[in-house]
């Protein structure tokens, strides 16, 4: 058994912590996303969005935004959620999910786009069944100090799978708020405009996405495209368990979603 450093309790503990929690318990100690339903997240969220695309990836004119928030005219009526570290209570990541009630006659922003190419969104999707996803963001900075601190915790150098494991966690959290959004909605899909390097990263982490049609020049080149909630999570379980019992808090929104499908009046089904 190895040394207990009693004069330094938390380091006994941050090394314990490395290897005897889950990554679903690290989640829970560590992150939390919330929805933004009052005005401080919801400026919380525009202000990290600034940040994020505008000041960091330089996505957005700081001109168009002098106020330091950065917004659109889908944020009226989208559901928002702020990520939080829990433990400095610092709000370090943003989704939004933007329903298509909401957008009027001319739809999704996807299928906006995929229109101008001549192509359907409901070919795809059921549109009454589907949401787009949009504004997914975690402060760089926040991602650079967290990794190093878990190299600290650990007192050694991590190995490519732990520093990717540490480094996805806040984004698995985001995507357990969309899901959770989700089911709680009654959706089954998820559309959106990806830069192909996030779609890679997504689909390292298990969680993959049919592209529609060409890549289009939207806020640089992005692809549109589309997954379908059930396939994507047996997918998932299968290539990243962990990530999976993350993304479903322990298998709980799977079983939701699976009631939310066996229950429906008119049953949902995978487009080709």
């Amino acid at each position: 058994m190895g040394a207990i450093d009693r004069e330094h309790p938390e380091a006994n503990f941050a090394e314990s912590w490395q290897t005897e929690l889950s990554l679903l318990a690290r989640h829970d100690v560590f992150f939390e996303t919330r929805v933004a339903d009052c005005p401080a997240l919801i400026e919380a969220a525009h202000a990290l969005r600034y940040q994020v695309y505008v000041v960091e990836r330089k996505f957005e004119d700081a001109e168009q935004h002098s106020d330091g928030m950065e917004t659109d005219q889908y944020d009226k009526g989208a559901i928002q959620g702020v990520l939080f570290h829990r433990a400095s209570e610092q709000a370090i990541g943003t989704v939004r999910i933007i329903q298509p009630a909401k957008c009027g006659e001319a739809g999704l922003p996807v299928a906006q786009l995929l229109h101008e190419s001549n192509i359907e969104l409901a070919k795809f999707v059921s549109l009454a069944d589907s949401v787009e996803i949009s504004r997914f963001a975690i402060s760089k900075e926040f991602r650079r100090r967290w990794t190093d601190e878990r190299v600290i915790a650990a007192g050694r150098p991590l190995t490519r799978l732990e520093t990717a494991r540490q480094a996805n966690l806040p984004c698995l959290s985001l995507i357990q708020f969309l899901l959770r959004q989700c089911v709680d909605n009654g959706v089954v899909y998820w559309t959106a405009v990806m830069e192909s390097t996030f779609l890679r990263m997504l689909a390292r982490m298990g969680i993959h996405f049919t592209s529609i049609g060409p890549v289009v020049f939207h806020h640089g080149f992005r692809q549109p495209c589309y997954c379908y909630l059930p396939t994507m999570l047996e997918e998932l379980k299968l290539e990243h368990p962990d990530y999976w019992q993350v993304i479903t808090n322990g298998g709980e929104l799977s079983e939701r979603l699976a009631l939310l499908t066996q229950q429906a009046s008119a049953p949902f089904r995978k487009r080709a």
